[in-house]
């Protein structure tokens, strides 16, 4: 997707792959929210709903402009790709993405933006759908964690209840920023009808929104401010075998762990005791495989006895390469286009790595991998990695 306009565009993308998400109200307010201050605005539609695009006809005359663009995603250019042509003058594009993208075009949409939000509900299969896709947003669209410019909005919540505390509680194991938590109110519905973001209704009337809000606009305004690096530029690679071959599904790109992984996250919130319990069970051990765990979790030193059993003229080789053990983990093995790949994240400054067979890992060569292991050598020495997500034992 390109857009045509000033070379400093700012792109904010808001997407979810499930309907009734909230993601196109999100779309609107955050660009009523930049109108207000002052900044020229662009809300481009991409939804075939036409939601943003409505919402843009009901607006009074007397706020000040947004420009509407209403972006068919069924009708990409001669090349293949989207291009949007902006005014010169529009300095921030909020982009209501379609719901229902395949993992393959997220890339599209999440290439060189400066921002990318997704609403979640608090029910249990927003929440695994939105697990899904953080896990593709990071894999397959290689969105980089460590620049911060990925959130997560929880939305239409009361916080008095049960679902609440599950969202809460998912969210907080993705190590992804929970940007801001808007409350369920009529003053949404109220605002849609009239063209209106909560930002430029009566003061009284959505106090407690506005204070909500503080979160997130803070946290938007950081991301607008950062420059965009090469980073948030990269495009995975696609070979012409690549090409000639059908994109993969979510479902295909998944290892059986992850799969696994998924089912117990959703099955959580099915099982957590009420709010109201005096003492709550302790909640279920989860490993989300292709996720990494937040920078500031300690994790337990690496244990230098592998999962299956070693022979004992093999145990000094594995001995020997304790330290490899010690600075990374293995947090799951995926088929990508036929090739097993390794997601790996370093257990003291929260680095990750993708390698393929016959990688380098600061020195030490994949040799050998399993459905859930993998092999590394390094000047006669063997080191094993080891990922078991069922009883969440990571070495």
């Amino acid at each position: 997707m390109k857009f045509g306009g000033p070379s400093d565009l700012h792109r904010i993308v808001v997407l979810n792959p499930k309907g009734g998400s909230g993601k196109t109200t999100l779309a609107f307010n955050l660009a009523g929210y930049l109108a207000h201050a002052g900044h020229k605005v662009a809300l481009v539609d991409m939804d075939p709903q036409g939601s943003s695009t409505r919402w843009l006809k009901n607006r009074p005359s007397k706020l000040p402009r947004i420009h509407g663009v209403a972006a068919s995603p069924e009708a990409p250019n001669s090349n293949g790709d989207w291009r949007i042509d902006l005014p010169k003058d529009i300095q921030y594009a909020v982009v209501d993405a379609p719901a229902g993208l395949p993992s393959e075009q997220l890339i599209d949409y999440t290439c060189g933006a400066h921002a990318i939000i997704v609403p979640v509900l608090p029910s249990d299969l927003d929440i695994h759908a939105a697990s899904r896709l953080i896990s593709d947003l990071l894999l397959v669209a290689q969105v980089s964690r460590r620049k911060g410019r990925l959130g997560v909005v929880a939305n239409r919540v009361n916080e008095r209840t049960l679902a609440y505390r599950q969202l809460m509680s998912f969210l907080d194991r993705l190590s992804i920023s929970i940007v801001g938590t808007l409350r369920d109110t009529q003053n949404y519905t109220w605002a849609a009808k009239n063209g209106r973001s909560i930002h430029e209704m009566s003061p009284s009337r959505v106090r407690k929104d506005l204070e909500q809000w503080k979160k997130t606009t803070t946290w938007l305004e950081s991301r607008l401010a950062m420059p965009l690096t090469p980073r948030d530029l990269l495009r995975p690679a696609v070979t012409d075998t690549q090409e000639k071959q059908p994109k993969p599904r979510m479902a295909m790109l998944m290892p059986a762990a992850a799969a696994l992984a998924l089912f117990v996250v959703s099955l959580l919130w099915l099982t957590t005791p009420d709010v109201n319990d005096a003492t709550p069970a302790d909640p279920v051990p989860v490993v989300l495989a292709k996720t990494s765990p937040p920078a500031s979790k300690t994790f337990p030193p690496a244990s230098v006895e592998p999962a299956n059993p070693v022979p004992a003229k093999e145990s000094s080789k594995i001995e020997a390469g304790a330290e490899l053990e010690q600075e990374w983990q293995l947090n799951g093995i995926v088929q990508v286009n036929g090739r097993s790949v390794l997601l790996l994240n370093n257990r003291h400054d929260n680095d990750s790595r993708r390698l393929e067979s016959g990688g380098d890992l600061d020195g030490w060569n994949v040799v050998d991998m399993g459905s859930n292991f993998a092999v590394f050598t390094q000047n006669g020495k063997e080191a094993r990695l080891v990922f078991d997500a069922e009883s969440d034992t990571r070495r």
